[in-house]
C-alpha cells in the first residue's frame, strides 16, 4: 500500500500522506486521485463491518469482505469515515492527512 500512502493510524487520528496516483485500475477503471486504505483485523475474524466515508463523490458506504481492506477515494481531509460493528462505531478523523496534488 505504500504506493497509495505514507501514513500513521493512531486510534481514531489518520496522520501522514495520501499520494496522488495517476491510474488505479484495482480501484476502478479510470480512477486517479488521491485514495486510502485501511485493514480491519475484525473482518478477516468473521465479524461484519459496515463503513461509510463522508461526503463521498463516488461509492460511500459498504460492507467490508473476509480481506478486511478498506480502500476509498478522497478529496479532501475534511471527510470522515465511520467504522461500526454492530453497537460499536468508530469515526476516523483525517484532517492529519496531507492529500498530495497531482503532478
Amino acid at each position: 500500500m505504500s504506493e497509495l500512502q505514507d501514513i500513521e493510524l493512531n486510534d481514531t487520528k489518520i496522520t501522514g500522506t495520501s499520494k496522488y496516483v495517476q491510474s488505479f485500475p484495482k480501484f476502478s477503471k479510470n480512477a486517479k486521485g488521491n485514495f486510502l486504505a485501511l485493514k480491519c483485523e475484525e473482518a478477516t475474524k468473521g465479524e461484519t463491518i459496515e463503513w461509510e466515508l463522508s461526503e463521498a463523490k463516488t461509492k460511500g458506504k459498504g460492507t467490508l469482505d473476509e480481506d478486511g481492506i478498506l480502500v476509498v477515494q478522497l478529496h479532501s481531509n475534511t471527510q470522515t469515515i465511520t467504522l461500526k460493528n454492530g453497537e460499536t462505531s468508530k469515526k476516523m478523523d483525517l484532517t492529519g492527512l496531507t492529500l498530495s496534488p497531482a503532478e
